[in-house]
């Protein structure tokens, strides 16, 4: 009998994974994404060639190689790659630069309990999986960015997973390759001295800290900047001075202020050709923080570009793109010359990607090949030489009028251009060339107008960095203002838009002055001696909004200023007021009657609840391992001021004895006997029913995906493993390793379900 059920499943697994792939040792190989062209995105597929669609990837973003494919039916070989992220599917083998093999990594040490770990190497846009178990398949239960803290709980058995406690109260588990954990500070004297010379705030000293810590090379200056934070970021809020692209970035960090929408098209208005709008204040001021990137991925916005004899031929080849790679040399002459970084300019040359590589066609039909600006120096789109042109256009012009007919030219001019009017001008970090609050002509003069390209470069910077040049010494200068808030600028949320516009606002009977315009906040009303109350109408222009304060208003004597306020779906309000003078006599409202003393209440019967951490108590029961007794099951349950009891699916059948299974119900009783919760227990991997994970249930739900049978209600959530709305060939996966012994539970601990 064992022979035919090892049988059974051996071939049911084949039946499922069977393919002509070779497999790569498990996170040995790792890979890069290049050779796409500009914002064309590489898509990741279920199976080779014509798999469905599961996700996309773009230059740079790092990956491991799982498996490979015999030649496919398009003619390519296809990877099997997993990203940083998560996502995990097929890949055209010919878009993956295959890194150095490296030996798998020794499973690492467990930290001390407690210890932290920063995010970080994450490619832009890349998220950070925390997993619900520790498998690629676990359900996905938050999701990290760089520069996000975490606690470390545990490391698996194989060493292959970090269990941690997120930012969001989160438990999961996560890859370790990024997470870098933190190391203990040990209190440096001389460094707390230089800090509070340098007049460095406390909360900026506890980040600098943890830096420190890592680099004790690292130098950290001060730039203490005479205007206050808020003054810098209404400076640099203004409509179209700054940017962020509409088809990058969640609509809720674009702004609809006066000149930024144009209400007749529903469009915002574009400061540069290609999307690029105006971002909302409260992005700006999250980009403008700097507590906001104190960490080892985002400090280097704050980088002091000077030229450094330190910077190698090798570390620039590191930064720039393959395709780049043959420009290094000149990268490291044009540096020394122009008194720049050569880092700078290679991860510069690296985040403005330019079109302008030799080969342009104008958009008027003129060929600008030879012709190089890598840096797309005056690439703005205008008409600033006669007829208008998109950016990419004027930026060839430019670089025809420079003479730059050679990729040397081009670097040794730019890096002149930054240094003269950037770099030796106060401007000499990505952060000052993006946001000029240290040079001349104050909050003009910006080399860019993307507020994300700080931190974009930064990454850029980070993740090339090899590991002998972050232990070297570096400098980094970090702008500090005055009257800073009390506590980082927050990121807005990222769903929903800032429409909390009013397409009209009227006070029955009565005129508004000024008259009613979307962008003027105040208004005024003039009623009669004898009004007492008026009836205030509001009609937004979005249907979407909440709008509160309108209706009929009571009066009282003198000013009454009355607010209407209308939420955005991003959570953004905006308040129109009105200011109405009443005359007449508004008696005060009499106080309350005092209502006469009431007898005692009876006692009341408190109420039970589950005191035992064993099992979550949501919607259904879950954590309850198969097996599990009646007796075991209510004793865990651990019900104070009451009862627990179990009864079959019916509802009516009680059992007193035996063991739990999917669709039993518990039901919890007061002291009084009255029934107060009625909870199904949910047993994953129990589909049919008989409290047993078995090739049964496998096959049930083999029918169901195959469509030859249909699996509803409990016993579907049964056959749902990973928790993703749906029963799949991933469910089948985790449940026969189950049985095969491979994993050791598919049941959530306390906690897991609900997040």
């Amino acid at each position: 009998m064992k022979k035919r059920l090892l049988a059974t499943l051996l071939c049911l697994c084949l039946f499922l994974t069977a393919a002509p792939y070779a497999a790569f040792a498990e996170g040995s190989t790792t890979g890069t994404v290049y050779g796409l062209n500009e914002g064309v995105p590489l898509r990741v597929r279920s199976a080779p060639v014509d798999g469905d669609v599961v996700g996309q990837l773009y230059n740079g973003d790092a990956v491991t190689i799982l498996a490979t494919s015999d030649t496919a039916s398009d003619g390519y070989v296809w990877y099997q790659i997993r990203s940083a992220g998560g996502l995990e599917g097929w890949c055209r083998s010919d878009f993956i630069r295959i890194d150095t093999p490296v030996t798998p990594p020794t499973p690492p040490t467990p930290p001390a309990e407690g210890s932290t770990g920063t995010v970080h190497k994450l490619s832009e846009g890349s998220k950070l999986y925390v997993r619900r178990i520790a498998d690629a398949e676990g359900k996905v239960l938050d999701k990290l960015s760089n520069g996000d803290v975490v606690t470390i709980l545990g490391v698996s058995d194989d060493g292959q997973w970090y269990q941690v406690l997120t930012h969001n109260n989160i438990t999961g588990w996560c890859n370790p390759a990024y997470i870098r954990i933190n190391k203990t500070y040990e209190t440096d004297e001389a460094f707390e001295a230089h800090l509070t010379a340098q007049g460095f705030p406390e909360d900026y000293k506890a980040a600098l800290r943890i830096l420190y810590a890592h680099y004790p090379n690292w130098v950290f200056e001060a730039k203490l900047l005479p205007m206050t934070f808020a003054e810098a970021v209404a400076a640099e809020s203004e409509v179209l001075k700054n940017s962020l692209n509409v088809n990058d970035y969640p609509e809720a960090w674009l702004s609809m202020e006066y000149g930024a929408y144009n209400w007749k098209t529903n469009q915002y208005v574009e400061m540069d050709s290609g999307g690029w709008v105006t971002p909302t204040a409260e992005i700006t001021a999250y980009f403008m923080d700097p507590r906001n990137f104190l960490d080892f991925t985002y400090v280097f916005q704050f980088e002091d570009q000077l030229y450094s004899d330190k910077h190698t031929l090798t570390g620039v080849q590191a930064i720039l793109p393959t395709k780049y790679d043959g420009y290094a040399s000149d990268v490291m002459k044009a540096a020394k010359d122009a008194n720049v970084s050569a880092y700078f300019l290679a991860t510069r040359m690296t985040q403005e990607g330019s079109k302008i590589d030799g080969t342009w066609i104008g958009d008027d039909g003129i060929s600008y090949k030879g012709y190089y600006n890598f840096f797309n120096i005056g690439a703005y789109a205008g008409s600033q030489y006669g007829s208008y042109h998109g950016a990419v256009t004027n930026g060839a012009i430019y670089a025809k009028r420079q003479g730059w007919d050679s990729p040397y030219k081009c670097i040794l001019g730019s890096a002149q251009f930054l240094g003269k009017n950037y770099i030796h001008k106060q401007q000499n970090t990505t952060y000052f060339q993006k946001f000029n609050v240290a040079g001349e002509n104050l909050y003009n003069h910006q080399y860019m107008s993307n507020i994300n390209a700080p931190t974009s470069e930064s990454l850029i910077r980070s993740r090339k960095a090899t590991a002998e040049e972050l232990a070297g010494g570096m400098t980094f200068v970090i702008p500090v203002y005055k009257e800073m808030p009390e506590a980082p600028a927050p990121k807005p949320s990222e769903t929903g838009n800032n429409n909390n516009f009013l397409d009209s606002l009227t006070v029955e009977g009565f005129a508004l002055t000024p008259t009613f315009d979307r962008y003027t906040m105040e208004y005024a009303v003039e009623v009669t001696k004898e009004t007492t109350a008026i009836t205030i109408t509001a009609t937004p222009n979005s249907e979407d909004v909440a709008v509160t304060g309108t209706g009929t208003i009571q009066l009282h004597t003198g000013e009454n200023l009355l607010p209407v306020t209308v939420t955005a779906t991003s959570g953004q309000t905006r308040t129109y007021t009105i200011s109405v003078f009443c005359e007449a006599d508004v008696p005060e409202p009499p106080d309350p009657p005092v209502d006469p003393p009431q007898p005692p209440e009876p006692p009341v019967t408190p109420t039970p609840s589950i005191t035992g951490n064993t099992y979550t108590i949501g919607d259904t029961v879950t954590g309850v391992e198969p097996q599990t007794t009646i007796a075991d099951f209510i004793a865990a349950l651990a019900v104070k001021d009451g009862t627990a009891k179990v009864f079959a699916a019916d509802g009516t059948t009680e059992k007193a004895e035996g063991t739990l299974v999917t669709g039993d119900t518990l039901k919890v009783y007061d002291n009084d006997g009255k029934e107060c919760q009625s909870i199904p227990v949910l047993i994953y991997g129990d589909v049919n029913g008989d409290g047993k994970i078995s090739t049964i249930d496998l096959r049930m739900i083999q029918k169901h995906i195959l469509e030859t049978a249909v699996i509803e209600g409990l016993p579907l959530t049964a056959a749902d493993v990973n928790s993703d709305s749906k029963a799949s060939t991933i469910d089948l996966r985790m449940i026969q390793k189950y049985i095969l012994g491979l994993s050791t539970s598919l049941q959530p601990k306390k906690g897991e379900a609900s997040q």
